[in-house]
């Protein structure tokens, strides 16, 4: 067998790194966010077929690399599920014989129905010499796939190792996180929400996408799924809530007037959180999209050195340059220490590590052992925000809505919240979703994954 070797590759969270990966075969690399999957095939694989950064053994010359989308294109006509089988079926059948194929969660929010045929035609490529490496978390591709690759054991710092690699017979063996999960889970470890009749709210006269004078009922207080397979309406759905149930800033201008919306009173407002990447600014870091780096820089700024100085706040932030490794910081700034700490140190802490250093703090404390909570602790402050996961930058968002006083009597809609989370990561999101509940508001999700189907209190098939 043929196999592209890696050897002693150093790349964000992989510090010398060596694998063996199998051609002609369907590789699947598994691992929790953020333990170093996407830098394997993305910055590694993908970037030294371009600029042959590393001697990597056996490479193939082409390799053509596919990510899902998350929002689909504004001129299609297609839905998210729709538009992503389309193009991963033309990706398949443009491909050469000789070159390598990535995917990057093929089966994210798609129905049992469409996984199958996903994997179907991933394994009859295979069979015809094709080589193709998936990076999935969903069960029907690590099941059936000739090779697994398991990274982990944590994310961030706390990953890029290499947990396991082997085929299938091997990996069910293997004892790893990911194959308990995909194996030897039971439904023991899934909690059912208790159901209890109460209010709800009733949207009728619904005609957007495919809906024609159709209505539409969810509970309120408790954790409501949506599945169905692609085209089935779930998106249009939410964003039909959504706009039915808004009473934020110019409500008016999206407010949808040619429904009747029965319960409306017993809703104060709703919010629809997005997968799309946070922070489109070239500086936007993670620290600074949930407001805790001013924070930060006030606290350097009042240090006895800094008044000394005559440094203020504005010589603390971190400019794009300084993100993008182009430049430093002044050496005068980088004098100016907390707890033994200097700005640059401090910027590359994880959430973990920050809230030890910032404990007196109860501002920074509550900005940030929310991202905790959600299972992000091992991000770094100074982290690119651009740089962040789907999955990633939707807790992220979670964790700032928790950050805030909660309100009650809101809704809260979720596309597909489960994307790019690993198995063992479902049961914190749900977690989060609870204390969200227990104030008393809603979560509205659309979601296809059998592992969240279990925690819900309310499911709808379209």
């Amino acid at each position: 067998m043929k196999y592209i070797t890696v050897t002693n590759i150093s790349k964000n969270n992989l510090k010398g790194f060596s694998v063996k990966i199998p051609l002609q075969k369907l590789v699947v690399i598994v691992g929790p966010s953020g333990s170093g999957k996407s830098t394997l095939v993305h910055e590694v694989l993908y970037n030294n077929s371009i600029k042959n950064e590393w001697d990597i053994k056996n490479l193939p010359k082409v390799i053509e690399i596919l990510k899902q989308k998350v929002i689909p294109p504004r001129d299609s006509k297609l839905s998210l599920g729709e538009f992503n089988f389309d193009q991963l079926k033309m990706k398949l059948a443009a491909i050469h014989k000789g070159d390598l194929l990535i995917v990057d969660e093929p089966c994210a929010g798609f129905c049992e129905k469409e996984r199958k045929v996903i994997l179907k035609m991933l394994k009859d490529k295979v069979k015809q010499g094709y080589s193709i490496i998936a990076v999935e978390h969903n069960k029907e591709i690590i099941a059936n796939a000739d090779y697994i690759i398991e990274l982990g054991p944590g994310a961030g710092r706390y990953g890029g190792k290499l947990i396991f690699e082997g085929n299938l017979t091997e990996f069910k063996k293997s004892g790893t996180i990911t194959a308990n999960y995909v194996f030897n889970a039971s439904k023991d470890i899934f909690k059912q929400g208790i159901i209890e009749k109460g209010k709800e709210v009733t949207i009728s006269k619904i005609s957007a996408g495919n809906f024609n004078n159709d209505s539409f009922t969810f509970p309120l207080i408790n954790l409501v799924c949506l599945t169905g397979c692609s085209g089935s309406g779930k998106s249009t759905l939410l964003n039909v809530v959504y706009r039915a149930l808004y009473k934020g800033k110019n409500a008016w201008k999206i407010r949808l007037k040619t429904v009747n919306v029965n319960g409306k009173s017993n809703v104060r407002r709703s919010f629809i959180v997005p997968q799309s990447p946070i922070g489109d600014h070239p500086s936007s870091t993670l620290a600074t999209y949930v407001k805790v780096w001013d924070n930060i820089r006030e606290i350097f700024a009042n240090e006895k050195l800094s008044k000394q100085s005559g440094l203020t706040k504005s010589n603390f932030i971190i400019s794009k340059s300084i993100l993008e490794a182009k430049s430093d910081f002044p050496k005068d700034v980088l004098k100016v220490l907390y707890q033994g700490r200097n700005i640059k140190e401090v910027a590359n802490l994880t959430i973990d590590e920050a809230l030890e250093i910032f404990k007196s703090d109860t501002l920074i404390v509550r900005k940030l052992e929310f991202l905790q909570e959600v299972g992000l602790g091992y991000l770094v402050l100074g982290q690119k925000s651009g740089s962040l996961s789907g999955g990633e930058s939707q807790r992220v968002r979670v964790a700032k809505i928790l950050s805030k006083k909660l309100g009650d009597r809101s809704v809260y809609l979720f596309d597909t919240p489960t994307r790019g989370l690993h198995l063992k990561d479902i049961p914190v999101l749900v977690d989060v979703f609870r204390k969200i509940i227990n104030k008393n508001n809603t979560i509205l999700i659309a979601d296809n994954r059998e592992e969240i189907f279990h925690y819900c209190d309310y499911r709808i098939n379209l």
